[in-house]
């Protein structure tokens, strides 16, 4: 046997519930082992371990929620059903909320998938590239006539999640030590970095609607469309008033990378 061929099968029996026995009767043990199956328990409940702590590192507040038995049965059930193919273990576990929405037990579980999605967006927010901020003076040289055109570019840590007001409170009681009892449905989470400080915070509907509207790539002009049909009673301008504070916001929070009007 080839030895890329012994390595893809003493990965996939690390992988699996159980060692394959082709595996088995090529292994020799150590002197001391009193078995095959022995020694290499060693090393597929080393993966286990390992595996489980990686997810417990990106998600303590929802290991603690959990506690260690629940969390070590979604953790494995988690690597099992998506087994990592990054060489960097710290995105590991990005795509956890995502399973979690498909796992039967906590499909509808607002509090264990709200959790997870806001320890994902911060981990996310931390860990994205580097860019340099745009200052909102830089608006300065846009002509009037280019203003309906514009087009924003959002630093790579801006991120959206969507999670529940049970569970963010939750969130917010593990870094505080301070309970607080809060009820409600799911809301809309921002999260974003600023040198290595990561922020977050709960958009309303429309900021909600017009942040989307702009890292998707709208123009201004139609990010004040969708707050007028939004908004039918609001006069329009009110609504361009709003949509030039979010603009404000945006900048001041440093999440603005680019700002130009659209091409033709």
């Amino acid at each position: 046997m080839k030895l890329a061929e012994l390595q893809s099968l003493f990965q996939a029996s690390v992988l699996a519930a159980e060692p394959s026995p082709r595996l088995l009767a090529l292994l020799r043990p150590p002197a001391r082992a009193e078995s095959v199956t022995e020694t290499f328990a060693v090393y597929h409940d080393g993966f286990r371990l390992r595996m489980t702590e990686f997810l417990a590192n990106d998600y303590p507040v929802l290991r603690s929620a959990l506690g260690e038995k629940a969390f070590g049965a979604m953790a494995e059930a988690f690597w099992r059903a998506r087994p990592s193919t990054f060489r960097n273990a710290r995105w590991f576990g990005a795509s956890l909320p995502d399973f979690l929405r498909t796992m039967p037990l906590y499909s509808g579980d607002s509090f264990v998938c709200g959790v997870a999605a806001i320890e994902a967006a911060l981990a996310q927010s931390f860990d994205a590239e580097d860019a340099a901020e745009l200052p909102i003076s830089a608006l300065a040289a846009t002509r009037e006539e280019d203003w309906p055109s514009l087009q924003l570019t959002f630093h790579p840590a801006v991120v959206l999640a969507e999670t529940s007001q049970v569970a963010l409170a939750a969130y917010e009681a593990a870094q505080t030590g301070e309970a607080s009892l809060q009820s409600g449905g799911a809301v809309r989470l921002l999260s974003w970095r600023r040198d290595l400080d990561v922020n977050y915070r709960v958009l309303d509907d429309d900021e909600e609607m017009a942040l989307v509207a702009a890292m998707g790539g709208a123009p201004f002009d139609e990010i004040c469309s969708l707050l007028a049909f939004a908004n039918p009673r609001r006069p329009a301008e009110e609504l361009a008033m709003a949509a030039g504070n979010y603009l404000a916001r945006w900048f001041a929070d440093g999440m603005i990378v680019a700002a130009a009007p659209a091409p033709g």
